[in-house]
């Protein structure tokens, strides 16, 4: 969800409530579009976050914890000069807008009491944030942290000039609509265009998220002729009656696990494909939802290095494989090579002089038909022979080897699939080293000082679980892990499980050998199963599942490869309701 108007009206309200009449001790400029103002009021810290990244827009009260870079930017600097001792008199937004304004007290280079102001544009791709003087309509531009275009439509923004606020839209206020006027707006707008349209299109600061889900909540028309008038705008009355009357909620939604979308009311459209957590101020709701994408999208960042050795392994092999499989379809030829060669010995008392083929008779055949086998002219028949048994040998020595090599291009290609979805489980940077380590030890990348240092970091911890049985679950987040919960910490009489036909963690669910789990313990740790594989994504995934007794490591394979006999099947949908175990192995 986008930081929409009605969002930031509720986060205006969180900000006065707790850094209204503030002091502004301490401004850094973590990234080129994020400001934070570190303030104190009686005698408890709190931090305002100024951000106008286009992917994370918002201004906030932040908890989230941010390096201060050693040589300032000029707008960190500019900011410092004229705010730091200040104290913020109010925080509001520019209408029902998505401009937040914080107003501070202070004084000019004379002494005099003045006000300056940091005025925040949340406007996508051309969002701003302008340090102003002045007062009224006469604010003047002292600085300005652009991140937009400089024109904006028919405002000249330099250094020096009036500020002006962004052009008004041609739409309503939402938080002052009435029955009778949303009726009449919806009866004129396009039939055919859809519930989600109309709100977006005819009131000021909704975002798309709320408007579809107003149009979720009134029965989920699909156009406006469709709709049910009532229903529409008692789900749109109700939503803006929580921006109004102060009782939103700060919500995020989840889906696998990962946040993606943040709200002032719960979200149900996604239905129970998502899980909505509501936190005790947007503040906390804020800083979850971007701390964790930025958690996420560091580790991409970290894991590139390790992502490239993989992909292009993967692609030698998805190339060299068609390659190999060619050559060996050319080797069904050896047969009829070694035949020719008999024909041809059978019949030399026949063939005299050279020639370019010869009609021999095929004594291998119930029908003693002819067959008519090319020669070299330049060679003896006997000659003839001996060069097709040389093709017939050369072609199944190459049958051999090429047999050979396709499985193992065709292991190589599993192991790599494997290492790709243990990239994609990974939580940390020491899970990352982990897969480093496996990756040099495998021969992919050379074993330097720096996979050294690694190996040492790495704890080689796998996820820990307990089913609603009591039993435990250990689970491998990459090979090196898989090999660990496998081979040494589990005994003969755990269970074992595995998504089938695909590549994922080992799963270990530990039990004493006079006991037996209940079904639905063995549910769950093969729904863990599926839920860190490959398959993740699918339905009625496939786990097998056997005793540890019955599952062997071949001695020399790669990491997390074993076989294993006399196992069950197990068909489940991928998910991890187990609870999460705190103990270190």
């Amino acid at each position: 969800m986008a930081y929409d108007a009605a969002l930031a009206t509720l986060c205006v309200d969180e900000m006065n409530e707790r850094a209204r009449g503030a002091k502004v001790e301490k401004i850094y400029q973590p990234s080129k579009d994020e400001i934070i103002l570190q303030c104190r009021k009686s005698g408890q810290g709190v931090k305002i976050l100024v951000s106008v990244n286009p992917a994370s827009a918002r201004v906030c009260i932040s908890g989230m914890d941010k390096d201060n870079p050693k040589t300032p930017p000029m707008f960190c600097m500019l900011l410092r000069k004229h705010l730091t001792g200040t104290v913020i008199q109010d925080i509001y937004t520019c209408g029902f807008e998505r401009v937040v304004e914080i107003k501070f007290s202070a004084f000019d280079e004379l002494g005099f009491p003045c006000e300056k102001y940091l005025t925040s544009e949340i406007m996508g791709k051309s969002s701003n944030v302008f340090l102003l003087g002045g007062e009224g309509e006469k604010k003047r531009i002292l600085g300005m942290l652009h991140i937009g275009d400089f024109t904006m439509g028919a405002r000249h923004i330099v250094a020096g000039a009036l500020y002006e606020l962004p052009p008004r839209q041609d739409k309503k206020d939402p938080t002052v609509e009435c029955e009778e006027g949303f009726y009449s707006s919806l009866r004129t707008y396009p039939r055919e265009r859809g519930v989600d349209k109309f709100i977006v299109d005819t009131y000021l600061g909704i975002s798309p998220l709320a408007a579809r889900e107003c149009a979720f909540l009134s029965g989920g028309a699909e156009s406006v002729e469709k709709c049910s008038p009532r229903m529409v705008w008692r789900a749109f009355s109700d939503m803006m009656s929580r921006v109004n009357e102060k009782r939103a909620e700060a919500c995020v939604v989840e889906i696998d696990g990962r946040p993606v979308e943040y709200s002032y009311f719960p979200i149900r459209q996604y239905g129970e494909a998502a899980n909505v957590r509501t936190f005790e101020s947007f503040a906390a709701a804020l800083d979850y939802f971007f701390g964790e994408r930025e958690r996420a999208e560091s580790m991409q960042a970290k894991a590139h290095d390790v992502k490239m050795i993989v992909s292009s392994a993967k692609k030698k092999l998805e190339k060299k494989l068609p390659a190999l499989e060619e050559e060996l379809s050319e080797c069904d030829e050896a047969e009829k090579f070694k035949l020719w060669g008999d024909l041809i010995t059978s019949s030399l008392y026949m063939l005299h002089g050279k020639s370019e083929f010869c009609d021999v008779t095929n004594y291998y055949s119930e029908t003693l038909e002819k067959v008519r086998v090319p020669l070299d002219s330049k060679l003896s028949a006997g000659q003839n022979a001996a060069k097709y048994y040389k093709k017939y040998n050369k072609l199944k020595t190459a049958k051999q080897m090429l047999s050979s090599q396709i499985t193992k291009a065709r292991a190589e290609l599993d192991y790599l699939y494997s290492v790709e979805a243990a990239l994609s489980l990974c939580e940390s940077e020491g899970d990352i080293s982990e897969i480093r380590i496996e990756l040099a030890e495998a021969g992919y990348s050379p074993k330097t000082v720096m996979i050294n240092r690694a190996r040492a970091k790495a704890k080689f911890e796998p996820k820990h679980y307990i089913t609603s049985g009591g039993y435990e679950l250990y689970v491998g987040k990459n090979n090196i892990q898989n090999d660990y919960v496998t081979t040494r910490l589990a005994k003969k009489s755990d269970w074992w499980f595995h998504v089938k036909g695909g590549a994922g963690s080992h799963v270990v669910m530990v039990c004493p050998p006079d006991e037996e789990p209940d079904a639905r313990d063995f549910t769950e740790a093969a729904q863990t199963a599926a839920y860190f594989s490959s398959l993740r994504d699918g339905e009625n995934v496939a786990v097998d599942y056997t005793r540890i007794r019955n599952v062997k490591k071949p001695s020399g394979s790669v990491a997390g490869y074993v076989i294993y006999t006399s196992n069950y099947t197990a068909y489940v949908e991928p998910k991890c309701d187990v609870e999460e175990y705190n103990t270190k192995v």
